[in-house]
């Protein structure tokens, strides 16, 4: 299934949340554990700066995934080039290339706005999701245990990383 990438602006803040909030009440693919209000979409959408970006996958005109890039930290430029990446993609439409769609246009975007590298985190015995992380090229880098708690369930996160051409800095 083909999808439709673009990037999402405040309007599309229910769209967000609903597919976010599907995400989290599934209970085991984030680790959010308390689901978004439209005007919580609504404001972190308003609020990204020029090196952030929420990316969303439309089939038949309806939002079905959600991915965003950001700063993996503002505490000091000297982590400015590092960028961090998280994905939702809606239960009945895993598996039709959507997060490989959707990862396209995040990692291009990452490189256009100077970022050098991609970390993220993800749950350990998310096996479809590192998969799918490790397809894009993303390397393990480190195991955190006992990193989150869901459920009252204390769960291990992987961390992975992916280098970017810097061809395409600006």
């Amino acid at each position: 299934m083909r999808a439709t990438i673009r990037t999402a602006t405040p309007s599309d803040a229910a769209d967000v949340a609903r597919v976010l909030n599907s995400v989290i009440a599934e209970g085991q693919h984030t680790i959010f554990d308390r689901a978004f209000s439209v005007a919580e979409e609504r404001a972190f959408l308003s609020g990204l700066g020029a090196r952030d970006v929420v990316h969303l996958a439309l089939v038949d005109g309806d939002v079905v995934g959600v991915q965003s890039v950001s700063r993996f930290s503002t505490m000091s430029d000297a982590l400015s080039h590092v960028a961090t990446m998280g994905t939702w993609i809606d239960a009945r439409h895993r598996g039709e290339g959507i997060g490989r769609s959707l990862a396209d246009a995040s990692v291009r975007f990452a490189a256009e706005h100077g970022y050098s590298k991609i970390v993220i985190y993800v749950l350990a015995d998310n096996a479809r999701a590192l998969g799918f992380y490790r397809s894009l090229g993303f390397a393990d880098i480190g195991l955190a245990r006992n990193q989150v708690r869901l459920g009252g369930r204390l769960r291990d996160e992987v961390f992975l990383e992916k280098h970017l051409s810097t061809t395409a800095r600006p």
